[in-house]
């Protein structure tokens, strides 16, 4: 069967150099779903025959093979857009960092790498949609908005995107917090941990999401063996007052030595 030339072209592009070992691969996700403003990294590894070295890494939006005149987000060659990271290396990692994600970079993009025995690129690519991100919300793992002391909560912020390998940033009373990730855990409760927490995907603070306020009350049993404790003391108080009223009054009561004297005589 005969194969037109620039078919075959292409498909040496994609599957590499003919008679090849056939380990020439690109693993992505199919889709990738980032919030404006937003930091994303989109994981990605390759593999390449052995013998082989790597010579020159590339990603590009909207281009099938990579190559020609198409627009690259990353060349190790040359130097592209700043907003776009490249976080592997020239043995197995592709993975790629998104900076402050813009609508415009929704796009299909492809990873090729080229070596000195031949190039490959990724024939699916990973289909990148960007959204406003209005509907990022927190939600709690407790219904309930009051919590003990030494208790435990997990927050979780989430939106129509997939969190999988999104920068998300927490706040307390809108003052940043160390902690990152999709889910906040927060155990040993004090009331330094009361306040209304909010989460962004956006690390300038500017698009959070509505607030989840946190109560935190004495726990219960403390409350209770404090008030059994104050109850008795309390009581133990009132019975020393009585007492020692009782041993005023009867001291007052008992005749003196004069009265008594008084008494002999009158009765002799």
């Amino acid at each position: 069967m005969k194969m037109n030339p620039l078919t075959l072209s292409v498909l040496l592009l994609l599957a590499g150099p003919l008679g090849a070992d056939p380990d020439w691969h690109v693993e992505y996700p199919d889709s990738f779903c980032v919030v404006e403003g937003s930091t994303a990294t989109i994981p990605c590894s390759f593999t390449l025959p052995a013998g082989l070295r790597v010579e020159r890494v590339v990603w590009c939006p909207d281009h099938g093979i990579c190559q020609g005149t198409t627009r690259n987000v990353y060349d190790s060659n040359v130097r592209a857009d700043s907003r776009f990271l490249y976080l592997g290396d020239l043995v197995r990692k592709c993975t790629l960092k998104i900076i402050k994600t813009e609508k415009r970079d929704a796009a299909t993009y492809r990873f090729r790498f080229e070596t000195n025995g031949g190039g490959y690129s990724g024939p699916i690519g990973v289909r990148v949609t960007v959204t406003d991100g209005g509907d990022v919300m927190v939600r709690s793992s407790v219904t309930d908005h009051v919590m003990k002391e030494g208790g435990q909560v997990t927050l979780t912020c989430t939106s129509a995107c997939s969190f999988h390998q999104l920068d998300v940033h927490w706040y307390r009373n809108g003052h940043a917090l160390s902690e990152t990730g999709p889910a906040l855990h927060l155990s040993c409760l004090t009331n330094d941990d009361a306040g209304d927490y909010t989460c962004s995907l956006d690390p300038s603070g500017q698009k959070t999401s509505a607030p989840w306020s946190l109560l935190v009350g004495e726990d219960e049993d403390r409350f209770g063996w404090h008030l059994t404790v104050s109850v008795v003391l309390k009581v133990l108080w009132a019975v020393f007052l009585l007492l020692l009223a009782g041993l005023v009054f009867a001291k007052r009561s008992a005749p003196g030595p004069e009265h008594e004297i008084f008494y002999s005589e009158v009765v002799g």
